[in-house]
């Protein structure tokens, strides 16, 4: 089965707001992953990791300096190029005028969207207890996230590309923005999401597939139970650790804490515990690891 975003060698430069004496800022460099249909992927990293951009830049917004960009096997980067009909797009900050309301965002989607369901749209803004009234200059950043992503599931789209979609939700509205994904998600096996997060606590068992980004590089992609499986968190003397195998070494008095691959935890010596790691473990002790 084909991937529903496929990205090969992607670079894209843009200009430096801070710096007008450098314009051009490298702020993705030969970046290259896949997203698997059917499945949901997690664009992992810190603030200022690229993720934003990448994700502007699969929606369409951005052009890329070099590479190749497939979604839903449509080409995208170039002048004439444009996302297929029946992809979902929540951005970290609405792209419509700030004076429109619920109902002008979703009687703009009708008119471009064949088979549209203001119904479901409906109902998920009663359950986000947002009025169709409502501006979006008048809604807190986290009911901008509800509304938005309410009217990009009235497509009922096969890929949903989403930015940041819990970084401004209380606990309540975020457990029910994730119930809100899995039920699309389950509504037909080739559905599609991809999501940037820089918290994955709260949906770790959501995700399928994870991509780790690390100043515009891609530093680990795979399957997430595969990331996991592959690797073990270790505990060891600092005295006798062989620091040369450990990934993102976290201490703690006369304590190392540090993350190895399951291969090379073979015949280490020195280690008082292992145990199996979990996402957040992988994916924090390596861009530990990277960030040295």
């Amino acid at each position: 089965m084909s991937p529903a975003v496929s990205v090969r060698g992607l670079d894209v430069h843009l200009p430096d707001p801070q710096r007008w004496t450098r314009p051009v800022r490298h702020v993705l460099r030969d970046v290259s992953f896949d997203v698997p249909r059917g499945q949901v992927t997690a664009l992992v990293g810190t603030n200022g990791a690229g993720k934003t951009t990448l994700l502007r830049t699969l929606s369409g917004a951005y052009a890329p300096s070099a590479g190749d960009i497939q979604v839903e096997g449509a080409s995208i980067g170039g002048p004439e190029d444009a996302l297929p009909a029946g992809i979902g797009i929540v951005p970290d900050d609405p792209f419509q005028p700030a004076h429109w309301s619920a109902d002008d965002l979703v009687i703009a989607q009708r008119r471009v969207e064949p088979h549209y369901d203001p119904r479901l749209v409906g109902t998920l803004l009663r359950r986000a207890r947002i009025e169709p009234s409502a501006q979006l200059r008048r809604l807190s950043a986290g009911q901008r996230t509800r509304l938005l992503l309410a009217v990009a599931l009235g497509i009922r789209p096969t890929l949903l590309m989403l930015d940041e979609p819990f970084a401004h939700l209380d606990p309540l509205a975020r457990t029910e923005v994730i119930d809100e994904l899995r039920v699309h998600h389950a509504g037909a096996e080739d559905r599609t999401i991809l999501l940037s997060t820089h918290d994955l606590g709260e949906i770790e068992r959501f995700v399928d597939h994870v991509v780790l980004l690390h100043k515009g590089r891609v530093v680990l992609e795979g399957s997430a139970l595969d990331v996991v499986e592959d690797h073990v968190m270790v505990t060891a003397e600092a005295s006798t650790a062989p620091t040369a195998e450990l990934q993102g070494v976290r201490r703690s008095g006369e304590r190392l804490e540090a993350l190895v691959r399951v291969e090379d935890a073979v015949g280490l010596t020195g280690l008082t515990d292992l145990r199996r790691p979990t996402l957040q473990d992988v994916l924090t002790f390596t861009l530990r690891e990277v960030a040295r």
